[in-house]
């Protein structure tokens, strides 16, 4: 690749829900903003964004093609169907680590009783990537709550992934965060800012990464 191409990004955003019966599910607390901020620094760099989006609030960035879906399986379908034409795959959404194995067909009526759920492991979406990966560049987020470069770096390699976002609870719905960038051979790079500052800086080194 040459400087100044542009680059076709690949963006997850939001957080994906499980439905245990036709109105209720699990999810997570993810509001979406860091992957809409994502596709938004793409966009104004002159790249063009393919927005995965679970379930958000937000209002997509002018010039996005959006891809809505629901549930961990449906993001995993889009991904893989739209991974091969892309540079670079950015997993920012909070997908479900479980799904129900087997979700109701009618709404479940409260009882008494203690009620179980069995849940099953999702795809893993990031490690799909990085197995499958040739000229793409696949970054990943790890959201720690402790240890957190040691185990975004755990994941960062495990995953075989190019590029770890790490940050910690705190950055869930906050105007601001701070964000730890790294790659398998480089140093930790320290952000902080409002997520349209950190997502700027993100797309930045991500390029960087590519075209050198």
């Amino acid at each position: 690749m040459k400087n100044g191409k542009k680059m076709r990004f690949l963006i997850t955003a939001g957080g994906t829900r499980e439905y245990l019966d036709p109105v209720r599910y699990i999810t997570n607390a993810s509001s979406g903003r860091m992957g809409y901020a994502l596709a938004a620094a793409a966009l104004k760099a002159g790249h063009s964004v393919t927005l995965i989006s679970a379930p958000t609030g937000l209002v997509p960035p002018a010039g996005a093609e959006v891809v809505s879906v629901v549930s961990a399986g449906d993001m995993f379908k889009a991904v893989k169907k739209h991974f091969k034409t892309c540079d670079c795959l950015i997993m920012a959404a909070a997908v479900s680590d479980y799904t129900p194995v087997e979700a109701a067909k009618v709404k479940r009526k409260k009882e008494k009783k203690i009620l179980t759920l069995k849940l099953k492991p999702t795809e893993d979406i990031l490690a799909w990537a990085g197995r499958h990966k040739k000229q793409n560049v696949v970054v990943g987020f790890a959201l720690e709550d402790r240890n957190l470069k040691r185990n975004a770096e755990k994941k960062l390699i495990s995953k075989n992934a190019d590029m770890i976002v790490a940050n910690s609870p705190a950055a869930i719905g906050a105007d601001s965060s701070r964000v730890l960038l790294k790659t398998p051979q480089g140093s930790w790079i320290d952000i902080t800012g409002d997520k349209a500052k950190t997502a700027r800086a993100i797309i930045r080194h991500i390029t960087s990464l590519i075209l050198g």
